[in-house]
């Protein structure tokens, strides 16, 4: 259905629904493009540790659709894992000893449990084994060789305001334990990924508390909104941590994959806490964009996907549509730098059978006009439009309606700023995105100052008549210039 919000397929991996490429192709110079890398930046495997759990068992999934080799751990060696309890004193040494034989060169760590009566020692194990594998000699028990490699380490941490719930306090303690512990051994190759509640999976659970996708989704886009992102801020732990907005699995484990390869850092530190740096780290892709100048083969690939988004997406699947969005990202020129582009402002419509999120499927619906009859008579959606201007430096999101049969406008005001060299991105597609109020039949609607938050956007495609956004829910918008402009 419309609000059904389909899984964008591993980046780079997709399958294309209109032929497809060489990978070898070259990129204007000669030299193959080839593939991303097969594993980490590092090279090597990765390690997943609790590797059938919610989280664990995606990140496996997105490394096997990335064709990067992996090894993961369960408690009980299920499903073809390797058996590691990270609370037996021997750990640390038998997971020294699984790096070294099978060449990890990252880790993930997505162990753990919730509400069983050993919340804090299973959830301070993954730490505790961590720096025992690979921390300093005296951590290690001594011993005449020399000190191991060290992978890069990704930490799943615990929600940030979870401590205020009598009933997690223990699970906080644990996951704040670990990432102490891990943090002395690894230092700066470590990032700490700390999602709130998780939403996943077709059933909900209670142990641990468990969101299925279908209502997770919905939840997800509505506590996401600027009203309820500032009432949750102002809040006191224990009464913000309910409306803080979930996030999904595939987020969470997207994320923990693209630090654990180098696709993505943690912003310039050591933890994504956000809701808003997680959606954005997951959304990175390995092999996006290219470098060089393109081939007139890619330059005739760039057309063909352009004709067929804007044109017949409708008669695409979305995760054809997905697949498409991203190989476009790849064939972005090389010059275009969003932040410093003059293309970018003027009007764009959103095309929105390409992608059918919860949030634009919902629109695409009022939009389609097939609801009944007496509720179009009271609102009748027209159009809707982002207009951007002001040297790349605001925007006018334009939602044009009948009300009662009187056309009214309701336009949300944003302003741009480029993002931090560093955060996130460095080839000048990323901005930061503040609200800056609401117009209503031209009449300005008074607003609480907390709801001026900066939140990620991002234009990962641009040229004279198309472009392809990021927003903060990390999926891709495809919009196309006005016809009148």
């Amino acid at each position: 259905g419309p609000l059904r919000r389909p899984r964008p397929p591993a980046p780079g991996r997709a399958p294309s629904p209109i032929g497809s490429k060489d990978p070898t192709t070259s990129a204007g110079g000669g030299d193959p493009v080839g593939p991303p890398p097969p594993a980490s930046a590092d090279g090597g495997a990765v390690l997943v540790l609790g590797g059938s759990g919610l989280v664990g068992s995606r990140v496996v999934e997105i490394l096997g659709e990335r064709d990067v080799p992996s090894v993961s751990t369960t408690t009980d060696g299920r499903d073809g894992s390797v058996a590691l309890d990270l609370t037996d004193p021997d750990a640390p040494a038998a997971l020294r000893d699984l790096c070294e034989s099978r060449g990890v060169s990252a880790v993930v760590s997505a162990a753990g449990c919730v509400l069983t009566g050993r919340d804090y020692e299973v959830n301070s194990a993954p730490g505790r084994a961590l720096r025992g594998a690979f921390g300093s000699e005296e951590d290690r028990g001594g011993g005449d060789g020399p000190p191991p490699r060290l992978p890069r380490l990704v930490l799943l941490g615990g929600p940030p305001r979870c401590a205020a719930l009598p009933f997690l306090r223990e699970y906080a303690r644990g996951k704040a334990e670990s990432e102490r512990l891990a943090a002395e051994a690894f230092g700066g190759r470590c990032a700490v990924v700390r999602p709130t509640l998780i939403h996943g999976g077709d059933s909900p659970g209670l142990r641990p508390p468990r969101m299925p996708s279908s209502v997770g989704g919905i939840v997800e886009a509505v506590l996401g909104l600027y009203p309820f992102r500032a009432l949750a801020g102002s809040l006191p732990d224990a009464l913000g941590v309910w409306l803080d907005a979930p996030v999904s699995v595939d987020a969470v484990a997207g994320a923990a994959v693209n630090l654990a390869t180098g696709a993505a850092s943690a912003g310039g530190g050591t933890a994504l806490d956000t809701r808003d740096g997680i959606l954005m780290a997951a959304s990175r892709r390995p092999g996006a964009p290219r470098r060089g100048a393109l081939s007139p083969e890619d330059g005739r690939r760039r057309d063909e996907l352009k004709r067929v988004l804007s044109r017949s997406a409708a008669d695409r699947t979305p995760e054809e549509n997905f697949a498409m969005l991203e190989e476009l990202e790849e064939l972005r020129p090389p010059s275009a730098r969003p932040v410093d582009d003059a293309r970018l402002n003027g009007r764009w419509d959103f095309c929105f059978d390409v992608e059918p999120d919860v949030g634009t499927g919902f629109i695409k619906v009022l939009f389609e006009g097939d609801g009944p009859e007496w509720m179009r008579n009271v609102i009748d959606f027209r159009g809707v439009r982002m207009e951007i201007g002001e040297g790349q430096s605001a925007i006018r999101l334009r939602v044009s309606l009948a009300l009662l049969r009187n056309e009214v406008d309701v336009v949300l005001h944003t302003s741009l700023r480029p993002a931090p060299p560093g955060r996130y991105s460095d080839d000048g597609t990323m901005f930061l995105e503040r609200f800056e109020g609401v117009e209503v039949g031209g009449i300005r609607l008074p607003y609480p100052d907390a709801w001026r938050g900066d939140r990620f956007l991002e234009f990962t495609y641009l040229d004279e008549g198309f472009a392809v956004a990021r927003g903060a829910g990390g999926l891709p918008h495809f919009l196309v210039r006005s016809p009148d402009q």
